[in-house]
Protein backbone atom coordinates (compact mmCIF):
# COMPACT_ATOMS: atom_id res chain seq x y z
CA UNK A 1 0.00 0.00 0.00
CA UNK A 2 2.80 2.56 0.61
CA UNK A 3 4.56 2.14 -2.91
CA UNK A 4 0.56 2.72 -4.15
CA UNK A 5 0.71 5.97 -1.93
CA UNK A 6 4.12 6.97 -3.26
CA UNK A 7 3.24 6.63 -6.61
CA UNK A 8 -0.13 8.23 -6.18
CA UNK A 9 1.80 11.19 -4.63
CA UNK A 10 4.30 11.23 -7.62
CA UNK A 11 1.98 11.06 -10.02
CA UNK A 12 -0.25 14.21 -8.34
CA UNK A 13 2.23 16.14 -8.16
CA UNK A 14 3.66 15.77 -11.64
CA UNK A 15 -0.20 16.36 -13.21
CA UNK A 16 -0.52 19.28 -10.98
CA UNK A 17 2.53 20.63 -12.40
CA UNK A 18 0.93 19.92 -15.72
CA UNK A 19 -2.16 21.61 -14.58
CA UNK A 20 -0.58 24.98 -13.35
CA UNK A 21 1.29 25.19 -16.98
CA UNK A 22 -2.03 24.55 -18.14
CA UNK A 23 -3.64 26.91 -16.19
CA UNK A 24 -1.50 29.89 -16.94
CA UNK A 25 -1.67 29.14 -20.98
CA UNK A 26 -5.57 28.85 -19.97
CA UNK A 27 -4.65 32.67 -18.55
CA UNK A 28 -2.75 33.81 -21.44
CA UNK A 29 -4.68 32.85 -23.92
CA UNK A 30 -7.78 34.26 -22.68
CA UNK A 31 -5.95 37.67 -22.78
CA UNK A 32 -4.82 36.64 -26.51
CA UNK A 33 -7.69 34.97 -27.85
CA UNK A 34 -11.05 36.71 -28.17
CA UNK A 35 -13.98 34.40 -26.72
CA UNK A 36 -15.51 34.20 -29.97
CA UNK A 37 -11.98 32.69 -31.33
CA UNK A 38 -12.28 30.32 -28.39
CA UNK A 39 -16.07 30.04 -28.60
CA UNK A 40 -14.96 28.29 -32.46
CA UNK A 41 -12.64 25.91 -31.28
CA UNK A 42 -15.07 24.73 -28.79
CA UNK A 43 -17.57 24.08 -31.14
CA UNK A 44 -14.70 22.22 -33.52
CA UNK A 45 -13.36 20.61 -30.58
CA UNK A 46 -16.86 19.14 -29.95
CA UNK A 47 -17.16 16.76 -32.99
CA UNK A 48 -13.11 15.89 -31.63
CA UNK A 49 -14.19 14.70 -28.41
CA UNK A 50 -16.85 11.95 -30.09
CA UNK A 51 -14.67 10.76 -32.70
CA UNK A 52 -11.91 10.07 -29.55
CA UNK A 53 -14.48 7.37 -28.31
CA UNK A 54 -14.81 5.72 -32.06
CA UNK A 55 -10.89 6.01 -32.06
CA UNK A 56 -10.14 4.44 -29.12
CA UNK A 57 -12.41 1.50 -29.08
CA UNK A 58 -12.08 0.44 -25.65
CA UNK A 59 -8.33 -0.54 -26.61
CA UNK A 60 -6.30 1.02 -24.35
CA UNK A 61 -8.76 -0.04 -21.61
CA UNK A 62 -8.50 -3.47 -22.82
CA UNK A 63 -4.46 -3.40 -22.64
CA UNK A 64 -4.65 -1.64 -18.98
CA UNK A 65 -7.19 -4.39 -17.86
CA UNK A 66 -5.83 -7.45 -18.95
CA UNK A 67 -4.44 -10.10 -16.46
CA UNK A 68 -1.39 -11.17 -19.28
CA UNK A 69 0.32 -9.20 -22.44
CA UNK A 70 1.79 -10.65 -25.58
CA UNK A 71 3.24 -9.44 -28.56
CA UNK A 72 0.10 -11.03 -30.83
CA UNK A 73 -2.82 -9.24 -27.99
CA UNK A 74 -0.69 -6.19 -28.53
CA UNK A 75 -0.52 -6.25 -32.82
CA UNK A 76 -4.55 -7.09 -32.66
CA UNK A 77 -4.93 -4.14 -30.23
CA UNK A 78 -2.80 -2.24 -33.05
CA UNK A 79 -5.06 -3.02 -35.77
CA UNK A 80 -8.15 -2.22 -34.34
CA UNK A 81 -6.63 1.12 -33.26
CA UNK A 82 -4.79 1.88 -37.05
CA UNK A 83 -8.68 1.07 -38.28
CA UNK A 84 -10.71 2.92 -35.62
CA UNK A 85 -8.37 5.76 -35.97
CA UNK A 86 -7.91 5.98 -39.56
CA UNK A 87 -11.43 6.41 -40.51
CA UNK A 88 -12.31 8.59 -38.02
CA UNK A 89 -9.54 10.99 -39.41
CA UNK A 90 -10.98 10.80 -42.87
CA UNK A 91 -14.89 11.05 -41.07
CA UNK A 92 -13.80 13.98 -39.92
CA UNK A 93 -11.65 15.26 -42.61
CA UNK A 94 -14.39 14.95 -44.99
CA UNK A 95 -17.29 16.41 -42.96
CA UNK A 96 -15.70 19.53 -42.27
CA UNK A 97 -17.76 21.71 -44.09
CA UNK A 98 -21.21 20.00 -43.24
CA UNK A 99 -20.13 20.53 -39.52
CA UNK A 100 -19.46 24.18 -40.43
CA UNK A 101 -22.63 24.25 -41.96
CA UNK A 102 -24.49 23.34 -38.46
CA UNK A 103 -23.16 26.23 -36.51
CA UNK A 104 -23.31 28.58 -39.31
CA UNK A 105 -20.12 29.10 -38.96
CA UNK A 106 -17.22 28.58 -41.73
CA UNK A 107 -14.34 29.20 -39.99
CA UNK A 108 -14.79 25.68 -38.32
CA UNK A 109 -13.67 24.06 -41.24
CA UNK A 110 -9.92 24.32 -41.38
CA UNK A 111 -10.05 23.66 -37.20
CA UNK A 112 -11.73 20.46 -37.70
CA UNK A 113 -9.78 18.90 -40.78
CA UNK A 114 -6.31 19.81 -38.42
CA UNK A 115 -7.80 18.38 -35.50
CA UNK A 116 -9.03 15.13 -37.60
CA UNK A 117 -4.63 14.84 -39.12
CA UNK A 118 -4.10 14.07 -35.41
CA UNK A 119 -5.87 10.87 -35.90
CA UNK A 120 -3.63 9.64 -38.29
CA UNK A 121 -0.63 9.48 -35.36
CA UNK A 122 -2.32 8.86 -32.16
CA UNK A 123 -2.13 4.89 -32.67
CA UNK A 124 1.87 4.84 -32.55
CA UNK A 125 1.49 6.68 -28.92
CA UNK A 126 -1.90 5.15 -27.44
CA UNK A 127 -0.22 1.67 -27.31
CA UNK A 128 2.93 2.58 -25.00
CA UNK A 129 0.87 5.54 -22.63
CA UNK A 130 -1.58 2.47 -22.01
CA UNK A 131 1.39 0.25 -21.11
CA UNK A 132 2.97 3.12 -18.99
CA UNK A 133 -0.37 3.18 -17.22
CA UNK A 134 -1.24 -0.46 -16.94
CA UNK A 135 2.70 -0.84 -15.09
CA UNK A 136 1.60 2.62 -13.36
CA UNK A 137 4.82 3.54 -14.05
CA UNK A 138 4.87 6.63 -12.97
CA UNK A 139 8.31 7.85 -13.64
CA UNK A 140 8.43 7.51 -16.87
CA UNK A 141 4.84 9.20 -17.29
CA UNK A 142 6.35 12.22 -15.73
CA UNK A 143 9.14 12.43 -18.18
CA UNK A 144 6.71 12.42 -20.94
CA UNK A 145 4.16 14.87 -18.94
CA UNK A 146 7.35 17.32 -18.53
CA UNK A 147 8.36 17.52 -22.37
CA UNK A 148 4.90 17.79 -23.61
CA UNK A 149 3.16 20.21 -21.27
CA UNK A 150 6.55 22.45 -22.47
CA UNK A 151 5.85 21.95 -25.90
CA UNK A 152 2.32 22.56 -26.22
CA UNK A 153 2.66 25.83 -24.16
CA UNK A 154 5.46 26.86 -26.07
CA UNK A 155 3.56 26.41 -29.16
CA UNK A 156 0.33 27.74 -28.03
CA UNK A 157 1.26 31.17 -26.91
CA UNK A 158 3.78 31.31 -30.35
CA UNK A 159 0.66 30.39 -32.34
CA UNK A 160 -1.30 32.88 -30.66
CA UNK A 161 1.27 35.64 -30.62
CA UNK A 162 1.44 34.95 -34.58
CA UNK A 163 -2.33 35.74 -35.30
CA UNK A 164 -3.45 31.80 -35.95
CA UNK A 165 -7.02 32.95 -33.99
CA UNK A 166 -9.19 29.89 -33.17
CA UNK A 167 -6.75 27.85 -35.15
CA UNK A 168 -4.06 28.32 -32.23
CA UNK A 169 -4.92 25.14 -30.24
CA UNK A 170 -5.84 23.47 -33.65
CA UNK A 171 -2.30 23.18 -34.85
CA UNK A 172 -0.65 23.06 -30.84
CA UNK A 173 -2.94 19.89 -30.47
CA UNK A 174 -1.03 18.20 -33.61
CA UNK A 175 2.26 19.12 -32.47
CA UNK A 176 1.06 17.85 -29.18
CA UNK A 177 -0.17 14.30 -30.23
CA UNK A 178 3.19 13.95 -32.45
CA UNK A 179 5.51 14.79 -29.19
CA UNK A 180 3.40 12.24 -27.11
CA UNK A 181 4.12 9.29 -29.28
CA UNK A 182 7.53 10.05 -29.78
CA UNK A 183 8.22 10.37 -26.20
CA UNK A 184 6.13 7.23 -25.25
CA UNK A 185 7.78 5.21 -27.31
CA UNK A 186 11.41 6.09 -25.87
CA UNK A 187 9.89 6.03 -22.21
CA UNK A 188 8.85 2.60 -22.42
CA UNK A 189 12.20 1.38 -23.56
CA UNK A 190 11.52 -1.84 -25.30
CA UNK A 191 10.11 -2.64 -28.36
CA UNK A 192 6.61 -2.80 -29.53
CA UNK A 193 5.30 -3.88 -32.99
CA UNK A 194 5.01 -1.90 -35.89
CA UNK A 195 2.62 -4.01 -37.53
CA UNK A 196 -0.65 -4.89 -36.98
CA UNK A 197 -2.81 -8.02 -36.94
CA UNK A 198 -6.03 -9.25 -37.31
CA UNK A 199 -6.56 -12.61 -36.40
CA UNK A 200 -7.71 -12.42 -32.80
CA UNK A 201 -10.33 -9.57 -32.44
CA UNK A 202 -13.19 -11.19 -30.93
CA UNK A 203 -12.18 -10.15 -27.51
CA UNK A 204 -10.38 -6.94 -27.95
CA UNK A 205 -13.92 -6.34 -29.66
CA UNK A 206 -16.52 -7.50 -27.97
CA UNK A 207 -14.63 -5.56 -24.40
CA UNK A 208 -13.96 -2.02 -27.08
CA UNK A 209 -17.77 -2.37 -27.34
CA UNK A 210 -19.16 -1.53 -24.20
CA UNK A 211 -16.31 0.94 -23.79
CA UNK A 212 -17.42 2.59 -26.90
CA UNK A 213 -20.68 2.62 -26.26
CA UNK A 214 -20.44 4.55 -22.31
CA UNK A 215 -17.78 6.60 -23.62
CA UNK A 216 -19.52 7.74 -26.92
CA UNK A 217 -22.21 8.49 -24.27
CA UNK A 218 -19.98 10.51 -21.90
CA UNK A 219 -18.82 12.23 -25.23
CA UNK A 220 -21.79 13.38 -26.31
CA UNK A 221 -22.45 14.19 -22.25
CA UNK A 222 -19.56 16.90 -22.49
CA UNK A 223 -20.36 17.70 -26.23
CA UNK A 224 -23.99 18.72 -25.28
CA UNK A 225 -23.49 22.65 -24.24
CA UNK A 226 -21.51 22.87 -27.11
CA UNK A 227 -23.83 21.64 -29.37
CA UNK A 228 -27.16 23.46 -28.24
CA UNK A 229 -25.59 26.63 -27.08
CA UNK A 230 -23.72 27.11 -30.70
CA UNK A 231 -26.88 26.14 -32.05
CA UNK A 232 -29.42 28.08 -30.23
CA UNK A 233 -27.14 31.25 -28.96
CA UNK A 234 -23.88 32.82 -30.12
CA UNK A 235 -19.99 31.46 -29.87
CA UNK A 236 -19.72 34.23 -27.64
CA UNK A 237 -22.25 32.13 -25.60
CA UNK A 238 -19.94 28.76 -26.20
CA UNK A 239 -17.06 30.69 -24.91
CA UNK A 240 -18.71 31.77 -21.87
CA UNK A 241 -20.38 29.05 -21.38
CA UNK A 242 -16.36 27.13 -21.46
CA UNK A 243 -14.98 29.52 -19.23
CA UNK A 244 -17.40 28.71 -17.04
CA UNK A 245 -16.51 25.09 -17.29
CA UNK A 246 -12.93 25.65 -16.94
CA UNK A 247 -13.35 27.20 -13.65
CA UNK A 248 -15.55 24.45 -12.01
CA UNK A 249 -13.13 21.93 -13.94
CA UNK A 250 -10.01 23.64 -12.05
CA UNK A 251 -11.14 20.63 -9.30
CA UNK A 252 -10.83 17.93 -11.38
CA UNK A 253 -8.42 18.60 -13.37
CA UNK A 254 -6.17 18.84 -10.57
CA UNK A 255 -7.42 15.35 -9.46
CA UNK A 256 -8.61 13.37 -12.54
CA UNK A 257 -4.88 12.72 -14.20
CA UNK A 258 -4.18 10.73 -10.89
CA UNK A 259 -7.64 9.31 -10.89
CA UNK A 260 -7.53 7.94 -14.38
CA UNK A 261 -4.01 7.34 -14.51
CA UNK A 262 -4.96 5.06 -11.39
CA UNK A 263 -8.18 4.33 -11.26
CA UNK A 264 -8.80 1.05 -14.10
CA UNK A 265 -5.67 -0.76 -13.98
CA UNK A 266 -6.08 -0.44 -9.62
CA UNK A 267 -9.40 -2.05 -9.27
CA UNK A 268 -8.41 -4.31 -12.11
CA UNK A 269 -5.68 -5.75 -9.65
CA UNK A 270 -7.50 -5.68 -6.81
CA UNK A 271 -10.43 -7.97 -8.72
CA UNK A 272 -7.69 -10.09 -10.02
CA UNK A 273 -6.29 -10.62 -6.93
CA UNK A 274 -9.24 -10.39 -4.25
CA UNK A 275 -12.32 -10.76 -6.33
CA UNK A 276 -14.81 -8.16 -4.61
CA UNK A 277 -13.98 -4.77 -4.85
CA UNK A 278 -16.89 -2.84 -3.00
CA UNK A 279 -15.03 -2.23 0.21
CA UNK A 280 -12.16 -0.21 -1.80
CA UNK A 281 -14.51 1.46 -4.08
CA UNK A 282 -16.18 2.99 -1.14
CA UNK A 283 -13.07 3.70 0.44
CA UNK A 284 -11.61 5.33 -2.83
CA UNK A 285 -14.74 7.29 -3.52
CA UNK A 286 -14.65 8.42 0.12
CA UNK A 287 -10.99 9.74 -0.73
CA UNK A 288 -12.05 11.05 -4.12
CA UNK A 289 -14.95 13.37 -2.71
CA UNK A 290 -13.77 14.52 0.30
CA UNK A 291 -11.18 16.76 -1.51
CA UNK A 292 -13.64 17.35 -4.78
CA UNK A 293 -17.02 18.05 -3.23
CA UNK A 294 -15.44 20.95 -0.72
CA UNK A 295 -13.45 22.56 -3.36
CA UNK A 296 -16.77 22.91 -5.72
CA UNK A 297 -18.70 24.23 -3.04
CA UNK A 298 -15.91 26.71 -2.41
CA UNK A 299 -15.46 27.76 -6.41
CA UNK A 300 -19.25 28.82 -6.16
CA UNK A 301 -18.89 30.95 -3.19
CA UNK A 302 -15.94 32.39 -5.15
CA UNK A 303 -17.11 32.58 -8.83
CA UNK A 304 -17.08 36.35 -9.17
CA UNK A 305 -13.88 36.60 -7.55
CA UNK A 306 -12.01 33.63 -9.56
CA UNK A 307 -12.98 35.19 -12.77
CA UNK A 308 -12.26 38.25 -12.26
CA UNK A 309 -8.64 37.01 -11.24
CA UNK A 310 -8.35 34.68 -13.76
CA UNK A 311 -9.91 35.94 -17.08
CA UNK A 312 -10.77 39.64 -16.61
CA UNK A 313 -13.99 41.48 -16.79
CA UNK A 314 -14.54 40.36 -20.24
CA UNK A 315 -15.46 37.03 -18.77
CA UNK A 316 -17.78 37.95 -15.57
CA UNK A 317 -20.94 37.19 -17.45
CA UNK A 318 -19.82 33.35 -17.27
CA UNK A 319 -20.13 33.84 -13.54
CA UNK A 320 -23.90 33.36 -12.92
CA UNK A 321 -23.45 29.21 -14.73
CA UNK A 322 -20.84 28.59 -11.94
CA UNK A 323 -22.75 27.63 -9.07
CA UNK A 324 -25.30 25.48 -10.63
CA UNK A 325 -21.89 23.80 -12.19
CA UNK A 326 -20.32 23.13 -9.26
CA UNK A 327 -23.86 21.20 -8.33
CA UNK A 328 -23.60 18.77 -11.55
CA UNK A 329 -20.02 18.18 -11.43
CA UNK A 330 -20.44 17.41 -7.64
CA UNK A 331 -23.61 15.09 -8.46
CA UNK A 332 -21.24 13.41 -11.18
CA UNK A 333 -18.25 13.15 -8.96
CA UNK A 334 -19.99 11.00 -6.65
CA UNK A 335 -19.93 8.09 -9.11
CA UNK A 336 -16.26 9.08 -10.95
CA UNK A 337 -15.20 5.93 -9.80
CA UNK A 338 -17.49 3.69 -11.42
CA UNK A 339 -16.94 3.31 -14.66
CA UNK A 340 -13.50 2.48 -14.14
CA UNK A 341 -14.84 0.31 -11.57
CA UNK A 342 -17.13 -1.88 -13.62
CA UNK A 343 -14.27 -1.95 -16.78
CA UNK A 344 -11.80 -3.27 -13.99
CA UNK A 345 -14.15 -6.41 -13.39
CA UNK A 346 -15.20 -7.10 -16.83
CA UNK A 347 -18.03 -5.38 -16.76
CA UNK A 348 -18.06 -2.37 -19.22
CA UNK A 349 -21.67 -2.91 -21.02
CA UNK A 350 -22.94 -1.58 -16.52
CA UNK A 351 -22.62 1.98 -17.64
CA UNK A 352 -24.54 2.43 -20.67
CA UNK A 353 -27.83 2.65 -19.29
CA UNK A 354 -27.12 4.99 -16.25
CA UNK A 355 -25.01 7.20 -18.93
CA UNK A 356 -27.35 7.25 -21.65
CA UNK A 357 -30.30 8.22 -18.96
CA UNK A 358 -28.14 11.15 -17.86
CA UNK A 359 -27.80 12.64 -21.35
CA UNK A 360 -31.61 11.95 -22.21
CA UNK A 361 -32.85 13.64 -18.92
CA UNK A 362 -30.21 16.67 -19.31
CA UNK A 363 -31.29 17.44 -23.12
CA UNK A 364 -35.14 17.14 -21.51
CA UNK A 365 -34.30 20.03 -18.86
CA UNK A 366 -32.35 22.38 -21.13
CA UNK A 367 -35.20 21.89 -23.40
CA UNK A 368 -38.19 22.66 -20.36
CA UNK A 369 -35.78 25.36 -18.38
CA UNK A 370 -33.31 27.00 -21.29
CA UNK A 371 -34.69 30.84 -21.34
CA UNK A 372 -31.43 32.31 -23.58
CA UNK A 373 -29.24 32.52 -20.25
CA UNK A 374 -26.37 30.50 -19.08
CA UNK A 375 -27.77 30.41 -15.39
CA UNK A 376 -30.65 28.27 -16.48
CA UNK A 377 -28.79 26.07 -18.88
CA UNK A 378 -26.31 25.33 -16.25
CA UNK A 379 -29.61 24.46 -13.87
CA UNK A 380 -30.66 21.87 -16.26
CA UNK A 381 -27.25 19.96 -16.68
CA UNK A 382 -27.69 19.54 -12.62
CA UNK A 383 -31.23 18.71 -12.66
CA UNK A 384 -30.41 16.01 -15.35
CA UNK A 385 -26.89 14.68 -13.92
CA UNK A 386 -29.59 14.71 -10.29
CA UNK A 387 -31.76 12.62 -12.00
CA UNK A 388 -29.90 9.60 -13.04
CA UNK A 389 -28.21 9.06 -9.74
CA UNK A 390 -30.40 6.55 -8.27
CA UNK A 391 -30.22 4.12 -11.62
CA UNK A 392 -26.14 4.35 -10.83
CA UNK A 393 -26.80 3.17 -6.65
CA UNK A 394 -28.58 0.30 -8.58
CA UNK A 395 -26.15 -0.97 -10.68
CA UNK A 396 -23.08 -0.33 -8.17
CA UNK A 397 -25.16 -2.80 -5.48
CA UNK A 398 -26.28 -5.31 -8.90
CA UNK A 399 -22.98 -5.51 -10.18
CA UNK A 400 -20.30 -4.65 -7.70
CA UNK A 401 -22.01 -5.67 -4.36
CA UNK A 402 -22.38 -2.50 -3.16
CA UNK A 403 -24.72 -2.04 -0.30
CA UNK A 404 -26.58 0.71 -0.89
CA UNK A 405 -26.76 1.76 3.07
CA UNK A 406 -23.17 1.65 2.64
CA UNK A 407 -23.43 3.96 -0.34
CA UNK A 408 -25.67 6.25 1.55
CA UNK A 409 -23.34 6.53 4.67
CA UNK A 410 -20.47 6.98 2.67
CA UNK A 411 -21.83 9.77 0.93
CA UNK A 412 -23.69 11.46 3.28
CA UNK A 413 -20.51 11.63 5.17
CA UNK A 414 -18.63 13.58 2.29
CA UNK A 415 -22.11 16.16 2.74
CA UNK A 416 -21.55 16.87 5.84
CA UNK A 417 -17.87 17.68 5.37
CA UNK A 418 -19.16 19.41 2.10
CA UNK A 419 -21.97 21.40 4.29
CA UNK A 420 -19.53 22.40 6.78
CA UNK A 421 -16.57 23.59 4.76
CA UNK A 422 -18.82 25.40 1.90
CA UNK A 423 -20.81 27.48 4.97
CA UNK A 424 -17.41 28.34 6.22
CA UNK A 425 -16.37 29.44 2.93
CA UNK A 426 -19.70 31.41 2.62
CA UNK A 427 -19.46 33.18 5.89
CA UNK A 428 -15.65 34.00 5.75
CA UNK A 429 -16.22 35.90 2.35
CA UNK A 430 -19.56 37.63 3.52
CA UNK A 431 -16.99 39.16 6.25
CA UNK A 432 -14.43 40.27 4.24
CA UNK A 433 -14.42 44.14 3.52
CA UNK A 434 -16.00 44.45 -0.84
CA UNK A 435 -13.04 46.91 -1.40
CA UNK A 436 -10.34 44.02 -1.14
CA UNK A 437 -8.66 43.17 -4.35
CA UNK A 438 -10.53 39.40 -5.83
CA UNK A 439 -6.96 37.64 -5.37
CA UNK A 440 -6.69 38.33 -1.14
CA UNK A 441 -10.37 37.27 -0.62
CA UNK A 442 -9.38 33.92 -2.62
CA UNK A 443 -6.65 33.57 -0.68
CA UNK A 444 -7.96 34.53 2.95
CA UNK A 445 -11.20 32.42 1.99
CA UNK A 446 -8.92 29.51 0.83
CA UNK A 447 -6.76 29.31 4.01
CA UNK A 448 -9.74 29.50 6.37
CA UNK A 449 -10.60 26.44 4.26
CA UNK A 450 -7.27 24.69 4.33
CA UNK A 451 -7.13 25.21 8.50
CA UNK A 452 -11.07 24.04 9.59
CA UNK A 453 -10.89 21.02 6.77
CA UNK A 454 -8.38 18.25 9.00
CA UNK A 455 -10.66 18.74 11.88
CA UNK A 456 -14.05 18.57 10.37
CA UNK A 457 -12.72 15.43 8.53
CA UNK A 458 -11.73 14.11 11.22
CA UNK A 459 -14.81 14.62 13.60
CA UNK A 460 -16.39 12.82 11.15
CA UNK A 461 -14.55 9.72 10.80
CA UNK A 462 -13.90 10.14 6.81
CA UNK A 463 -10.56 7.86 5.44
CA UNK A 464 -8.96 11.15 4.34
CA UNK A 465 -8.60 12.16 8.13
CA UNK A 466 -6.54 9.20 8.25
CA UNK A 467 -4.49 9.35 5.18
CA UNK A 468 -4.12 12.90 6.31
CA UNK A 469 -2.77 11.91 9.55
CA UNK A 470 -0.60 9.75 7.74
CA UNK A 471 1.22 12.33 6.08
CA UNK A 472 1.32 14.16 9.16
CA UNK A 473 2.99 11.72 11.22
CA UNK A 474 5.65 10.80 8.36
CA UNK A 475 6.74 14.92 8.21
CA UNK A 476 6.87 15.19 11.61
CA UNK A 477 9.13 11.84 12.42
CA UNK A 478 11.25 13.06 9.15
CA UNK A 479 11.48 16.56 10.39
CA UNK A 480 13.04 14.86 13.55
CA UNK A 481 15.68 13.09 11.95
CA UNK A 482 19.25 14.47 12.41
Amino acid sequence: MSSVRQKVALQFIVSNLALVANFVLTIVLARLLSPEDIGIFSMSAVLMTVAHVFRDFGVTGFIRREKELTPDSLRNALGVLLVTSWSVAAAMYLSAPYWAYFFHEARVVPVVQVLALGFLFIPFGAIPMAIISREMAVEKSARITAVTTVVYFGASVGLALDGFGPMTMAWANLINILVTGAMARWALARPLPWLPAFHQLKGIVHFGLGNLLTALLKAADSALPDILLGRRMTPTAVGLFSRANSTVNMVSTALLPTINYFALPYMAKVHHANGPVAGEYLRATSLINSLMLPALAAIAVLAHDIVSVLYGSAWLAAVPAIPWLCLAYALSSLFMLSTPALTGVGKPYASIGPTALSLVAKIACAWWLMDGTLSTFALAMALGQLLSAPLMVFILKRQLGVPVFAWLKNTLSVLALTASTGALCWFTRTQLPDEWPSSLTIAFTGLALSIAFFPISRALSLPISLELQNIFDKLRKKSKQP
